[in-house]
């Protein structure tokens, strides 16, 4: 019993830290999506090309952090399953 606790315990960490990095990310996503909708309806002469290139520096960024959560859980499995 006392040999099975340690990968366990490994896999319940890496799953509470792949929970929070992935609520972390759903709540800025919702930040940023409140806060590009709140400056796009004042800004009403400004031009979208300003919008997308905001709401594509946020997306990219964002996908930055869930890749590479999910990479770096991958390589914490793949390491502790050989």
């Amino acid at each position: 019993m006392g040999a099975l606790m340690g990968p366990l315990q490994t896999y319940f960490y890496l799953a509470l830290i792949s929970v929070v990095m992935i609520g972390l990310t759903l709540l800025f996503i919702g930040i940023a999506a409140v806060g590009l909708r709140r400056w796009f309806r004042q800004a009403h002469g400004q031009t979208p090309l300003t919008f997308w290139l905001v709401g594509g520096a946020i997306t990219v960024t964002l996908l930055f952090i869930v890749l590479g959560t999910a990479g770096v859980l991958y390589g914490f499995i793949r390491y502790g399953a050989s």
